[in-house]
């Protein structure tokens, strides 16, 4: 897994946590192995509520945007 510049092993049986508001990428180098992935959103603690609450409806009009366009969101 690289998150910026940073790259390490995947360990089994441990987690790990990023933020994904850096640039990331991950791979499955054993596709005979099986790997979950558990996404948690959480905000940044030094964010205030007015921030937060900022965020929120740019995120939100970013989904409304998709949903408008016919975008999935996913890849299928």
């Amino acid at each position: 897994m690289r998150v910026g510049s940073d790259t390490r092993a995947w360990t089994e049986g441990n987690a790990c946590v990023f933020d994904d508001s850096i640039e990331h990428e991950a791979w499955n180098r054993n596709p005979d192995r099986l790997r979950v992935v558990l996404i948690f959103d959480i905000w940044r603690p030094e964010l205030t509520g007015m921030e937060q609450d900022f965020v929120s409806s740019v995120l939100q009009a970013v989904d409304n945007y998709g949903a408008a366009s016919g975008a999935s969101g996913s890849p299928d």
